[in-house]
């Protein structure tokens, strides 16, 4: 298998549900959200923030000792134990749009960010270790570029300060590591298995699509077709 190949194949799915072209995201480029659009996102997306770890955990119940259990841990280590942990970090996110902690963690989330969330969680405990990599490596591919985005909206267009954009500024960087370590896994267990390529490729498609299927929760919230829980 041609790594460089592999990925342009990888990456093709998930191109066609670029997440910085839906609505919701251009329109948050663009400076045209309200406050409380900004703040519906800000709980919403705190749930999904705080399963993340709990797909890291079923993938790495599941592996035998070796080079992908480690990483896996070490993936989950930072997240939540090693510095600050990302949900501190997107409670400041949260907090400098006015909301309190209690509100972020008593919210609901939207049936779409529902059902993305227990899709992960069943892909992690349920599928090959490679269609979860595939999976994770949707997201995880797309992030430094969203986050890159977001804090400089938040920055230009919502006068957000350094503190509130922190764990956007943090993922800018830290995702384009993130996103390495999950494609180079990827290849070097195709490389071992390569007639799971293909399961691999369409899990990556599926993710792709729960992702952009969950950011229509805040659409809809946007556009006047559900309310804000919190």
């Amino acid at each position: 298998m041609n790594p460089k190949v592999f990925q342009a194949m990888l990456d093709a799915p998930i191109a066609r549900f670029d997440l910085l072209a839906h609505p919701f995201y251009q329109a948050w480029s663009a400076g045209k959200l309200t406050h409380e659009q900004l703040r519906a996102y800000a709980l919403e997306y705190f749930h999904l923030v705080a399963a993340f770890p709990t797909f890291l955990s079923a993938l790495h119940c599941r592996l035998h000792d070796g080079q992908l259990r480690r990483a896996v841990l070490r993936n989950l280590a930072e997240e939540e134990v090693e510095g600050r942990a990302y949900t501190d970090m997107w409670m400041d996110f949260a907090e400098g749009l006015g909301l309190s902690p209690n509100q972020v963690r008593r919210s609901q989330p939207s049936a779409p960010l529902r059902h993305l969330i227990e899709q992960y969680y069943r892909s992690a405990s349920q599928d090959s270790p490679a269609q979860v990599l595939a999976a994770i490596y949707a997201y995880a591919s797309q992030v430094p570029r969203i986050c890159g985005e977001n804090a400089r909206a938040l920055l230009q267009h919502y006068g957000a300060d350094a503190r509130t954009c922190g764990y956007f500024v943090l993922h800018t960087y830290a995702g384009v590591r993130h996103a390495t370590v999950w494609r180079s896994e990827l290849v070097r267990l195709l490389g071992r298995n390569e007639p799971m390529e293909a399961p691999a490729l369409e899990s990556a498609g599926r993710a792709a699509e729960w992702l952009w299927q969950a950011l229509d929760g805040c659409q809809a919230y946007r556009l006047g077709e559900r309310s804000m829980t919190a």
